[in-house]
């Protein structure tokens, strides 16, 4: 039974999806290309980025970076920059994943579970699902950012450069690196930390609801900006505050254990809630 889900998951909830995928491909390529546009501003300003060869790795750092936390510097109080591509990224990265499961548990999978009496095994291949749906659609994101640094003339490269760190708002004193940095352990990490909240969504929509479930983590999302706190799970995703990129950023380390422990919580309470859901009431609860 719990196969015969997986499929019908991976079928229907995630290759069926081709309208969600060509969207994702026109916002993030438009996106991708403002770092290109930003880069042109800054060569106007900053004459030493006409001797930099700009990567794809920049690209998609500019895109998913985030921005860096404000500081008083002589006595000036420098302002947050909203971190607006971030932004977009992560709301649509918890859109992908939003409304399929309850969509199947008003449809499919609510007839199944009634005539099978099992419902962890739609729990349990749902949340397999939310792994690869989120899995798929980041790399989708991380090759579109790709092809849109090689149509402009960005080096097909995995190291991105020092002047990244100044569009993502930075302190460049602060780098953790002088040159280039190779971009894999974000990539890793923040692609842990999207499955941790696509998880903590699902299981938040079987309490309450889907909107409401992503309204609360866009909140949740939006005020972890304002504040560098490992509370708030999204500044793991940004790597403008990891220390991977910057010495006073959070550590990645503990990142990658509350990141699991967020998903291994959502798994477990998950099932929880399920088995006491009044499947004839209806999927929302």
């Amino acid at each position: 039974m719990f196969f015969k889900f997986l499929w019908h998951d991976m079928s229907y909830g995630i290759f069926s999806r081709k309208k969600k995928f060509l969207a994702g491909f026109c916002i993030f390529f438009c996106l991708s290309f403002y770092h290109f546009l930003t880069l042109r501003i800054y060569e106007i300003t900053f004459p030493e980025y006409f001797s930099i060869s700009s990567t794809t790795a920049d690209y998609f750092m500019a895109l998913v970076g985030g921005c860096g936390v404000p500081e008083i510097q002589e006595g000036i109080d420098v302002g947050l920059t909203m971190p607006v591509m971030w932004l977009g990224f992560m709301l649509w990265m918890q859109f992908v994943s939003l409304y399929y499961p309850f969509t199947d548990l008003l449809g499919f999978g609510k007839h199944v579970m009634l005539l099978s009496g099992n419902r962890s095994s739609w729990w349990f291949s749902k949340c397999l699902w939310a792994v690869g749906n989120t899995a798929i659609n980041y790399i989708l994101i991380f090759l579109i950012s790709t092809l849109c640094g090689l149509c402009t003339g960005g080096k097909l490269s995995l190291q991105t450069n020092w002047y990244v760190a100044r569009e993502l708002n930075m302190r460049l004193d602060l780098l953790t690196f002088e040159d280039t940095k190779n971009i894999l352990p974000f990539f890793f990490l923040s692609l842990l930390v999207l499955i941790a909240l696509s998880l903590l969504q699902m299981t938040l929509s079987l309490a309450i609801s889907p909107m409401f479930s992503y309204f609360f983590l866009a909140a949740y999302l939006i005020a972890g900006i304002y504040y560098q706190n490992a509370a708030f799970l999204g500044n793991y995703a940004m790597a403008a505050r990891s220390d991977i990129y910057i010495s006073t950023g959070l550590s990645a380390g503990p990142g990658i254990l509350v990141a699991l422990w967020v998903i291994f919580l959502n798994v477990f309470l998950g099932y929880l809630l399920l088995g006491h859901k009044d499947l004839l009431g209806g999927g929302e609860g």
